[in-house]
C-alpha cells in the first residue's frame, strides 16, 4: 500500500497549478528583494566610509603641511638675524602669516587662508597652492609662555588681527579645519563633515614670554 502512494507521486506528472506558481513567483520576487536591498545598504555604507577616510585624509595631509611652516616660522641660519615669524598686525583668527629666512625651500613668506571654501597657501614666490577644498571653517587661536612658566591664550586685537606686541608672545599656534566631502551622504543627503583641530608650538624665532604680575 505504502509503495503504491509513492509510486502514484512519482508518477504524478500534472505540474503545478496557477496558484502554487504565483506563490513560488512571490517568494522568489521577496527573496531577491531582500537580496538587493542588503547590498544597497551594505554598498551606500561603503560608500559613506570611503569618503569619511578620504575626507579626514585630506584634513591631515593639509594639517600636516600648515604644522610644519609653524614649526618653520622664524628660522634664521644666521644667528645675528632675528626673525619675528609672525608679523603683526596679519596674522589673526582666520588668516596666518608666517615667516623665516628661506633656508627651507626658498620661500621667505606664507600666508594661509579660506577663499571660496579653498584653502590656500599663498607663497612669496607668487604661487598660491590650494591644499584642501570644500573647508568650510578654517581658525587659529594663539597662546603663549609666561614669565612665571605658565602659559595664557592671546586674544587677538580688535578686528581679529594680532598686534605686533601680542605676535612676538605667540609660542603656540591651534589650527582647526573643517572639511566637507566631495559626495553626499546617500543615508542623510548631506555631505559628510569631519573637523580636526591641533595646537602646534613653534620651534624658531624670536618669542618673547608674556609678563605676569
Amino acid at each position: 500500500m505504502k509503495n503504491r502512494h509513492w509510486n502514484r507521486i512519482l508518477l504524478d506528472n500534472r505540474g503545478l497549478t496557477l496558484v502554487e506558481l504565483m506563490i513560488v513567483l512571490v517568494l522568489s520576487l521577496m527573496l531577491m528583494a531582500a537580496v538587493f536591498m542588503t547590498f544597497q545598504l551594505q554598498h551606500a555604507s561603503s560608500r559613506a566610509q570611503t569618503e569619511v577616510a578620504a575626507t579626514q585624509q585630506d584634513i591631515r595631509a593639509a594639517m600636516d603641511i600648515i604644522a610644519l611652516d609653524i614649526m618653520h616660522a622664524g628660522l634664521s641660519q644666521d644667528p645675528s638675524v632675528k626673525i619675528l615669524g609672525i608679523p603683526g598686525g596679519t596674522s589673526g583668527t582666520d588668516t596666518l602669516r608666517l615667516e623665516n629666512d628661506g633656508t627651507v625651500d626658498g620661500v621667505t613668506r606664507v600666508i594661509y587662508r579660506l577663499n571660496n571654501g579653498n584653502l590656500e597657501r599663498d607663497l612669496d614666490i607668487g604661487v598660491t597652492q590650494v591644499i584642501a577644498n570644500n573647508v568650510t571653517s578654517l581658525t587659529f587661536a594663539y597662546r603663549g609662555t609666561t614669565t612665571d612658566g605658565g602659559s595664557q591664550d592671546i586674544v587677538p586685537a580688535m578686528g581679529g588681527t594680532l598686534t605686533q606686541d601680542q605676535a612676538r608672545t605667540v609660542r603656540f599656534i591651534r589650527v582647526a579645519i573643517t572639511k566637507e566631502s566631495e559626495q553626499v551622504d546617500a543615508q542623510t543627503g548631506q555631505p559628510v563633515q569631519r573637523t580636526l583641530s591641533r595646537w602646534v608650538c613653534r620651534r624658531n624665532g624670536d618669542i618673547d614670554e608674556i609678563s605676569v604680575p
